[in-house]
């Protein structure tokens, strides 16, 4: 179930960021306080693949 209200104010979440390949929304910003949702991967997008890869390989 998606988040609807932030967790620590109350207020409305707006959308923050979109992935890349199919624009559905991974992250929600606060419209009041601004406070960031953790991202959310889907399974049936390639982006989460590609966005751990190029992590892996900074972190290498």
């Amino acid at each position: 179930m998606p988040d609807t209200l932030c967790r620590q104010c109350g207020g409305e979440l707006d959308v923050a960021k979109k992935c890349l390949h199919c624009t559905h929304p991974i992250q929600m910003i606060c419209t009041q306080c601004t406070e960031l949702t953790e991202i959310r991967f889907h399974s049936q997008c390639m982006y989460q693949e590609e966005f751990l890869s190029h992590t892996v390989a900074a972190l290498a």
